[in-house]
């Protein structure tokens, strides 16, 4: 096993983490307002975030997801999104009505 990154919070005692996961940081669930196919309109959901480290790499991963479906995207990939949601937002006014 390679060391632990300070972020990792995975029982390495327990078995395996699901999918080859070696390191796994805190899980964030977000409440969100989802507009999707098939469910008649927006509706409140929950999206997880979570970094993760599989066994042999050293890429770190961004997971985004409902814990069913979602996706997983390089540290420097998820930086990128934040950035653009950041813009997207700031130019709708949101942003700093949110004080972030």
């Amino acid at each position: 096993m390679t060391q632990c990154p300070p972020w990792c919070v995975a029982d390495h005692d327990a078995r395996g983490e699901p999918g080859g996961v070696e390191h796994r940081g805190e899980t964030y669930a977000v409440p969100v307002m989802l507009e999707g196919r098939g469910h008649g309109g927006p509706h409140a959901a929950e999206l997880l975030v979570e970094v993760s480290r599989r066994r042999d790499e050293v890429a770190v991963w961004v997971y985004l997801g409902d814990g069913w479906t979602g996706f997983s995207l390089s540290r420097e990939s998820a930086a990128r999104l934040s950035g653009a949601l950041a813009s997207a937002l700031r130019a709708t006014g949101t942003l700093e009505s949110s004080g972030l």
